[in-house]
């Protein structure tokens, strides 16, 4: 499987993969994990993967570059792309002064 390295850290080794099947992303770690263990993977750089599942984690396999920063821009156009998250609570204040002007009243009729 072929994938492009979203997120890395050399000195923890660890690495997140976005993989071209667009399932769940597949998460590197350890140098044993690397066909090439001489350079560890950046953000950006397209790699060529196996993947196991443990549980719910996918991790990567035998990872090996295909092409250093092929995709360098990807994380960055990634994050620019994700919508900021909706508010899940509510300001209520008990002071009426504070509430804003209802709109028309609305009438309830019953149909006979």
């Amino acid at each position: 499987m072929i994938g492009v390295v979203v997120w890395s850290n050399a000195e923890r080794e660890k690495a997140v993969i976005w993989c071209e099947d667009h399932a769940s992303l597949a998460y590197l770690q350890g140098r044993e994990n690397l066909a090439h263990a001489a350079c560890w993977p950046q953000p950006g750089d397209l790699v060529e993967l196996e993947s196991e599942v443990s549980g719910a984690l996918r991790n990567a396999r035998r990872v090996t570059m295909l092409s250093e920063q092929e995709f360098s821009h990807l994380p960055a156009m990634l994050r620019a792309s994700s919508a900021p998250p909706e508010p899940h609570l509510k300001v209520v204040s008990p002071d009426p002064r504070e509430q804003q002007p209802a709109g028309p009243a609305l009438r309830v009729a019953a149909a006979r």
